[in-house]
């Protein structure tokens, strides 16, 4: 049936829930009640054009998604490729053949990561609507890979924290010669900063499009706000009395600085999720909140793990995961909320999505006005 005839006995459905036994017909009249704009369309999906659920759209240009897939995967692959044989900065000659399968394994996770960003951006442009999407979530997230830029950067850039990271971990009675350097990437550093970036962006859309009511709250607010003021104040002590992990008097080190910001990332990647499970279970659905950024970071989290995994069993060396933990702690982390996600999308909330892609479909393949 066409769902304009729902939009005929919207105002009906009310009561008729009352009565009419079957969780749809509660579903439907709850949906048009609680979601409902002008003339019936959903209030949280703004005025642009909406893509049928089998649709992607880009401006004027409609592909099918089953070929958006098969395009996102061609590129994800090739890019990952192509990037693992051409930018190895720090090969390792020791290895040479483990490396570049490491490296390969570690781009393809950049881009699996990096390209999970997209959906959410582009989701909420398209609907010009920012609802469904956990605004305490994108904040921690911002605040997160800020951390995460600067810790990489400096474990990858800076001479002074690579030497006291190397005095600190090396492990001189097994092999002397042997150099220990930080486990952190090109690939991580790349990863790192396009991620700040991509949500950032994400975090702007929330204040120039439809919120339908939803707003941050102060917990997370105040939590970063005492962080700030602790590391802040921790920064300030230590670029006045500085502190090499050379120097045996210095109570802290900068390294110390970059793994306490590790940790607070690491801290916040166990708690960030937790708004956007809670805002999934009260709307009792998922719409808002796009499935390909879960099953991206899924594949990104996995391949991460097996990159350091391998690289720690080839070099028979495990300090890279206490050395970043972070990195070990992000995708071990993400990968467990994100089955979570998954079953709230596929299992438990899966017949208010379908009602809401009929909603879609319906409005897609309406004229335009």
């Amino acid at each position: 049936l066409k769902l304009q005839f729902l939009y005929l006995i919207a105002p009906s459905l009310d009561s008729l829930s009352k009565t009419m036994p079957g969780q749809f017909a509660r579903t439907v009249s709850e949906s048009l009640a609680s979601e409902t704009g002008p003339r019936g369309f959903p209030a949280d999906q703004g005025h642009a054009r909406v893509a049928a659920p089998n649709q992607v759209v880009f401006g004027n240009i409609v592909i099918k998604k089953v070929y958006a897939i098969a395009i996102g995967i061609t590129i994800i692959l090739s890019f990952g490729l192509a990037l693992g044989f051409l930018v190895d900065g720090k090969a390792d000659p020791d290895h040479p053949t483990e490396h570049r399968v490491s490296s390969i394994v570690g781009w393809i996770y950049f881009m699996a990561w990096s390209i999970s960003f997209y959906p959410q951006l582009y989701i909420n442009w398209v609907r010009k609507s920012v609802v469904g999407m956990s605004f305490d979530f994108q904040f921690l997230n911002l605040v997160g890979f800020a951390c995460y830029t600067v810790f990489n950067m400096a474990e990858y850039y800076n001479a002074d924290i690579r030497t006291d990271y190397s005095i600190r971990f090396n492990d001189t009675s097994a092999d002397p010669a042997v150099t220990k350097l930080p486990g952190v990437k090109a690939n991580d550093v790349f990863f790192a900063v396009h991620a700040l970036v991509l949500t950032l962006l994400t975090f702007v859309q929330i204040f120039f499009y439809e919120r339908g009511g939803q707003k941050f709250h102060w917990a997370p607010l105040v939590a970063t706000g005492l962080v700030v003021v602790v590391f802040a104040t921790w920064g300030i002590y230590m670029a006045v009395h500085g502190g090499r992990v050379a120097d045996e008097s210095a109570p802290w080190t900068w390294l110390d600085w970059l793994l306490g910001l590790s940790t607070v990332k690491l801290a916040i990647s166990i708690v960030k999720y937790m708004p956007q499970v809670y805002l999934n279970y009260s709307r009792k659905r998922t719409t808002g909140w796009n499935i390909w950024n879960v099953l991206l970071d899924f594949t990104g989290g996995s391949l991460s793990i097996v990159q350091m995994v391998m690289d720690c069993a080839t070099k028979n060396d495990w300090t890279d995961i206490s050395g970043d933990p972070v990195k070990f702690g992000l995708g071990s982390c993400s990968m467990v909320f994100d089955v979570i996600f998954m079953f709230q999308h596929y299992c438990l909330y899966a017949e208010g999505n379908r009602l809401d892609e009929l909603l879609d479909e319906e409005r897609a393949e309406a004229p335009k006005a």
